[in-house]
C-alpha cells in the first residue's frame, strides 16, 4: 500500500509513568523494529522518576520518537492523547515497561496488509525475572495462526483483552472512535468491541510482545478496592456491549469473568471495611445486575455461595465461607436431600439448610461441581492389541458405585472398548479431597487395532453413578505428558493435549533410550554424544552411555545436547520411576517426545493428599501396642529445613554421644540429613510411626493436625522468635482480618510438654497468646549459641561467594499479612536493591526472605539471594549490618553487637493495622528506621551502634551466653519442669 510521503505506515502510541529502570530496553526494543517508515509517539504520563529524561534523550536522537508531556492522568487518556496525535494509517500502542521482538511490527502489519483485515493481533510471552515465559492467557487463542477470522468463529479471542500485541486499521479505529476509559484496566472495553466489530481479524501464533512481570504493577495489585472497582467498571462495558452486539458471545463472556474477575472481589472483601467494603458491595450488585444469567448458574457452588452472601451484604458469613475454602473445601463432600424424584445432591457447605440464613438450597446444587475426571498415563501395544491405562471417576460421588464405558470415536462412528476394572489409589490420593474415595475409579481398557478402520479416532469415556452421568474425553495425566507408541496395524496411538488419539503413523524422530544404572539416568543417543543437564556438560563413558546423577530436590529438569536442542526419546520408550532416598525420579515427556527429569517426595499413594491426610488422623490409635522408643522427632518449619532453635539442640544431644536415636522430618528433602540421623518424609508411614512412638519431639511450628501424642512422650516446643508483632490469639482484636488459620493452637498447645522463651518479655505474651499454660524454659534460644563463636566469619563468606574486602548487608524482611495470592506468600521488593549496589560498591547485599514466602521476585546480581542458606546464624556472622522491618531477626542480631537499620515503608499501616505491635517499635529501635531506599543506603554508610541499642540487648537477650542449648538439653533429659 503507497502512503504519502509525510505519512508513516505505523503509529506506535507508548504512554509511560515512572518506568525509568525499563524505559531504556522499551525504546531499544520499538528502535529495531524491521518495519520501516515508523513514527513513535510517546506519552510521558507526569514521571518523576526521570523516565522523561530518557524519553528526551530517546527524541532528540531519533526524529521517529516524538514526546507529548502531560500531568498524571492516567494510562487511558496517555493513550488517547498519544493516539490522538498519530498519523499513520496503521495505529499500535506499547507500555513503557515492556519490549517487542523485532518482527513484531513487521509480522502484524504485514499480515493486515495481505490480508485487508481491520485488525491483526499475536501471541505474548511474559518477562519473569529477566526469562521469557509463555503467557497463559494468550496461550489458546494464539495456538495456532488464522488470518481473515473472527471472534463470533474463534472464541478464544474473548480472553485476548490486551491492546498491545495488536495493530488496528486507522480507519477501523476512527470509523468506531474508540476511546480508552479513564481507569486501570482500560484495555478491554476496546479491545472486545474491535474484536466484534472488526469486519475480518488475523491471528498470528508469532510471539509478538514481551510482557514483564513488575513488582508493584497494577498487575501485582489486583485485590486492592480501588483497582477492584476499575476492574468491575470495565467487566460491566464490555458485558453490557456483548449484550446488545453479540448476544452469543455474552453468556460466554461473563462466564470467563465470573470466574476470574470476581475472584478479586471477593478476595478484596476479605479484609475491606468501612466505605471501601460499601463501594465494593454497591458495585458487586451492579455487576450482577449487568452478567447473564449462566454466568453466575454455572458456578460452582462455592463460589455461588459467596456471590449470594457477597450479594446480600452478609460479609462476616462471607469471610467464614471464605476461611473455610482455604482450610476446608477439600473435606467437603456431596450429600442428598429430598425425596424420592425430588431427591437431590448439594455440596455440604456452610449454612446448607440453616433456616436463620436463609440461604436457597439451589445455592448448593451440585450439578455443576459433579464432574468428569479421566485420565490416561499409560498404553501398551501386544502386536496390534492397544490397552489403555488409567482412571476415570465422577467428583464428588464414591467410584465404588461407578459404572465405566470407553469407546473410540471418529465423527459419529463408535468402536466400543473391553473395560476392566482395577485399584488405583493414586486417583483418590490427586484428587485434593478427603472426603470421596476414588480407589475404585481405575481402568484397563483394550482393543484390536487390526479391526479399526483408518483415520483419526479419539477416546472417550463415560461414568454413570446411580442416576448422575457424565462423559468426555480422558486427558493425559500430568505426571505422564504426552507419549507416542508403538505402531498397531494401521494406526499409531499417542497422548497428545486432545487425549489419547490414534492417528496415521508418523515418523518416529526419537534419538534417546533412557534407563536406570544404580541411581543414575543412564542415556544412550543414536550418535555418541556428550548431554547437557543443570548447566553441566555430561560425557559418554565407555560403553556410550551418559550417566547422570538426579538433582536431590524437588522439581523438573531437561536433558538438551550440546547445542541446547532437547532430547527426544524414541516411540516406546518409558522408564520407569525410580527411588532414591526420600525422591521419586520420573519422566516426563512433552508433544515432540522432549523429555523431563521429574523430582517429587517418594510418598507412596495411600501416603499423598488429602483423603491420605484424613486418614492418618488420630496416629496414637495406629500405635496403642507400639512401645515407647529412645527417638528423637525433630521438626523445623513444618521440614522444610534442619535449622533454628530444633537444630542447635540436636547438635548439643549429638556432641553427648547420647543412647538415642535421632529423626528429622523432611517435607521434600530439599536439606542435607544431619550427620548421625535419618529422614522421614512429611506424611508418610514413616512419620507417622515415628511420632506415634518417639520419647521427645521438638518442634519449632505446629505439629500436622493428625498428630496425636501419645503417653510417654514429650513435646518440646522451641518456637522461632522473640514478638514485636502479635501472635496469636492477639491478633483477634485488630482491624486487619486475618486471612491466615489460627486454629491449629486449640489442637496443638494443649500437646506441648515444654515451651522454651527467649527473654523475660516474652514469656506473659507467649503464654496469653498461645494460650499455653504448661511449664516455660526460661533458657533463652538454643540457635542463638552459635553468634558467640565468631571465629567461622571467613569460611562462611567464602562459603556465600563474598569477594575479599567487601562489607556485608544483610536484608531480612519479615512477611506481610495482606501480600497472598492463593496459597502463596509475597513478597514485594519496595527496597531497590539495583540501586543499593550501584551506590554501595564496596558493600555485598545478601537477601533473605522469610520462611513462610513462597512467591518471591528475582533477587538481582550482583546481590546474593540466601533464602536458601539452611542456617540464617552463618548469614548474622558473615554480615556487617543488618537491614531488616518488623521481622525478629533484630532480637538475634542483636547479639552480635553489629548496627542495624530498619527499612520501615509501610510503618503506620503494618503496626495499626495488619500486624499490631507489643511495644513502641519507634521508640526502642536500636537503629534508625527509614522509608526511602535512598535513607536506607545513607544509613548504611553511617551504621552505627546507637546508645538505644544496648538497652534494647539488656531487655531482650539478657539469657543468651552460648549455653542455652546445653540448659534446654539438661532439663529435657532429667524430666524436671521448672519456670
Amino acid at each position: 500500500m503507497s502512503q504519502p510521503a509525510n505519512r508513516p505506515t505505523l503509529s506506535v502510541v507508548v504512554p509511560f509513568h515512572d518506568v525509568a529502570p525499563f524505559l531504556r530496553r522499551c525504546l531499544n526494543s520499538l528502535a529495531k523494529q524491521r518495519l520501516k517508515s515508523i513514527e513513535y509517539i510517546l506519552v510521558d504520563d507526569g514521571s518523576t522518576d526521570g523516565s522523561a529524561v530518557i524519553a528526551k534523550e530517546r527524541a532528540a536522537a531519533d526524529p521517529r520518537f516524538t514526546l507529548i508531556e502531560q500531568e498524571n492522568q492516567g494510562l487511558g487518556p496517555a493513550r488517547n492523547a498519544g493516539a490522538r496525535a498519530a498519523r499513520g494509517t496503521y495505529l499500535a500502542f506499547a507500555d513503557g515497561d515492556d519490549t517487542l521482538p523485532r518482527t513484531a511490527y513487521s509480522t502484524l502489519v504485514g499480515s493486515l496488509e495481505a490480508t485487508g483485515s481491520d485488525l491483526a493481533c499475536g501471541n505474548v510471552k511474559r518477562i519473569v525475572s529477566g526469562k521469557l515465559r509463555p503467557s497463559a492467557g494468550h496461550a489458546e487463542a494464539f495456538a495456532t495462526t488464522i488470518t481473515g477470522t473472527h471472534i463470533r468463529r474463534h472464541g478464544a479471542l474473548l480472553g485476548d483483552r490486551t491492546v498491545w500485541n495488536k495493530v488496528f486499521r486507522r480507519e477501523f479505529w476512527d470509523r468506531h472512535d474508540f476511546t480508552f476509559p479513564a481507569r486501570t484496566y482500560e484495555d478491554s472495553p476496546v479491545t472486545i468491541p474491535a474484536h466484534v466489530l472488526s469486519g475480518s481479524t488475523d491471528v498470528l501464533a508469532d510471539v509478538v510482545y514481551h510482557w514483564r512481570v513488575r513488582t508493584g504493577s497494577i498487575t501485582q495489585r489486583r485485590t486492592e478496592p480501588g483497582n477492584v472497582l476499575d476492574r468491575l467498571a470495565s467487566m460491566r462495558d464490555v458485558s453490557e456491549f456483548l449484550k446488545d452486539r453479540a448476544p452469543r458471545l455474552w453468556a460466554r463472556h461473563d462466564l470467563q469473568v465470573t470466574e476470574f474477575d470476581l475472584s478479586f472481589l471477593l478476595e478484596s472483601l476479605e479484609t475491606a471495611e468501612g466505605e471501601e467494603q460499601e463501594a465494593l458491595l454497591d458495585s458487586l450488585a451492579e455487576t450482577l445486575g449487568v452478567l447473564h444469567p449462566k454466568a453466575i448458574a454455572r458456578q460452582p457452588s462455592i463460589r455461588r455461595l459467596e456471590l449470594h452472601l457477597a450479594a446480600n451484604r452478609m460479609v462476616s458469613e462471607l469471610r467464614e465461607v471464605r476461611m473455610f475454602r482455604r482450610a476446608s473445601l477439600g473435606d467437603a463432600g456431596a450429600v442428598r436431600h429430598g425425596w424420592f424424584s425430588r431427591r437431590r445432591w448439594y455440596m455440604d457447605y456452610p449454612y446448607l439448610r440453616d433456616p436463620a440464613k436463609g440461604i436457597p438450597d439451589s445455592v448448593y446444587d451440585a450439578k455443576v461441581d459433579m464432574e468428569l475426571k479421566a485420565v490416561v498415563d499409560g498404553v501398551e501395544m501386544d502386536g496390534s492389541t492397544m490397552t489403555a491405562r488409567g482412571y476415570a471417576y465422577i467428583t464428588h460421588l464414591d467410584s465404588s458405585r461407578d459404572t465405566v464405558d470407553l469407546w473410540l470415536q471418529r465423527e459419529g462412528v463408535k468402536l466400543p472398548l473391553e473395560v476392566r476394572r482395577v485399584k488405583r489409589m493414586d486417583a483418590t490420593a490427586d484428587s485434593g479431597q478427603s472426603a470421596t474415595c476414588h480407589d475404585d475409579a481405575g481402568f484397563e481398557a483394550s482393543i484390536d487395532l487390526a479391526g479399526v478402520p483408518r483415520g483419526r479416532w479419539t477416546l472417550h469415556c463415560s461414568v454413570t453413578n446411580t442416576t448422575v452421568v457424565r462423559k468426555g474425553v480422558p486427558q493425559a495425566h500430568p505426571d505422564t505428558g504426552y507419549r507416542r507408541y508403538p505402531v498397531g496395524g494401521a494406526h499409531q496411538p499417542i497422548l497428545t493435549e486432545d487425549g489419547l488419539v490414534l492417528r496415521r503413523p508418523a515418523k518416529d524422530r526419537g534419538h534417546a533410550w533412557i534407563e536406570w544404572s544404580g541411581d543414575r539416568i543412564a542415556v544412550r543417543t543414536r550418535k555418541i554424544q556428550p548431554l547437557v543437564f543443570q548447566k553441566t556438560v555430561h560425557r559418554p563413558g565407555d560403553d556410550g552411555r551418559v550417566l547422570i546423577t538426579p538433582p536431590a530436590r524437588v522439581g523438573v529438569w531437561r536433558i538438551r545436547k550440546t547445542d541446547g536442542t532437547p532430547l527426544r526419546l524414541r516411540v516406546g520408550v518409558s522408564p520407569s520411576p525410580h527411588r532414591i532416598g526420600v525422591h521419586r525420579v520420573s519422566f516426563r515427556t512433552e508433544l515432540e517426545g522432549e523429555v523431563l527429569v521429574v523430582v517429587q517426595p517418594a510418598l507412596e499413594d495411600d501416603e499423598r493428599g488429602r483423603f491420605a491426610e484424613r486418614r492418618l488422623r488420630g496416629t496414637a490409635k495406629h500405635f496403642r501396642k507400639s512401645a515407647i522408643r529412645q527417638t528423637v522427632v525433630f521438626d523445623a518449619y513444618g521440614g522444610r529445613l534442619a535449622s533454628c532453635n530444633p537444630r542447635a539442640i540436636f547438635d548439643e544431644m549429638r556432641s553427648r554421644d547420647l543412647p538415642l536415636e535421632y529423626v528429622w522430618v523432611t517435607r521434600d528433602g530439599s536439606f542435607d540429613t544431619p550427620e548421625d540421623s535419618r529422614v522421614v518424609l512429611h506424611g508418610s508411614k514413616e512419620h507417622e510411626h515415628a511420632l506415634a512412638t518417639a520419647r521427645y519431639l521438638v518442634g519449632n511450628r505446629t505439629q500436622p493436625n493428625w498428630y496425636t501424642k501419645p503417653p510417654g512422650q514429650t513435646y518440646l516446643q522451641t518456637w522461632h522468635g522473640t514478638p514485636l508483632k502479635k501472635l496469636g490469639h492477639d491478633l483477634r482484636d485488630l482491624p486487619f482480618r486475618r486471612t491466615e488459620l489460627l486454629d491449629w493452637m486449640a489442637r496443638d498447645v494443649p500437646q506441648w510438654d515444654l515451651l522454651i522463651s527467649p527473654n523475660p518479655f516474652s514469656t506473659p505474651i507467649m503464654r496469653r497468646a498461645f494460650g499455653y499454660r504448661g511449664v516455660v524454659l526460661s533458657t533463652g534460644y538454643p540457635r542463638n549459641d552459635a553468634l558467640f563463636s565468631a571465629d567461622r566469619v571467613f569460611q562462611i563468606r567464602k562459603r556465600l561467594g563474598v569477594p575479599p574486602g567487601k562489607k556485608v548487608v544483610l536484608y531480612a524482611p519479615t512477611w506481610r499479612d495482606d501480600l497472598h495470592r492463593g496459597k502463596k506468600r509475597r513478597l514485594e521488593m519496595e527496597l531497590d536493591l539495583a540501586r543499593m549496589q550501584f551506590a554501595l560498591k564496596d558493600h555485598v547485599v545478601l537477601v533473605r526472605a522469610h520462611h513462610l514466602i513462597t512467591d518471591r521476585p528475582k533477587v538481582p546480581s550482583p546481590a546474593i539471594d540466601v533464602t536458601g542458606y539452611p542456617e540464617i546464624a552463618d548469614l548474622y556472622l558473615a554480615a556487617d549490618v543488618l537491614v531488616t522491618d518488623y521481622s525478629s531477626a533484630m532480637f538475634d542480631f542483636a547479639c552480635t553487637g553489629k548496627p542495624m537499620v530498619f527499612f520501615t515503608y509501610d510503618l503506620e499501616r503494618y503496626r495499626d493495622t495488619l500486624r499490631g505491635f507489643y511495644f513502641d517499635f519507634a521508640q526502642e529501635a536500636p537503629g534508625p528506621l527509614t522509608r526511602t531506599t535512598d535513607e536506607t543506603i545513607e544509613a548504611i554508610r553511617e551504621a552505627a551502634v546507637p546508645p538505644s541499642y544496648w538497652a534494647f540487648r539488656r531487655k531482650f537477650c539478657p539469657w543468651d551466653d552460648g549455653r542455652a542449648s546445653s540448659r534446654v538439653v539438661d532439663i529435657l533429659l532429667s524430666g524436671f519442669r521448672t519456670e
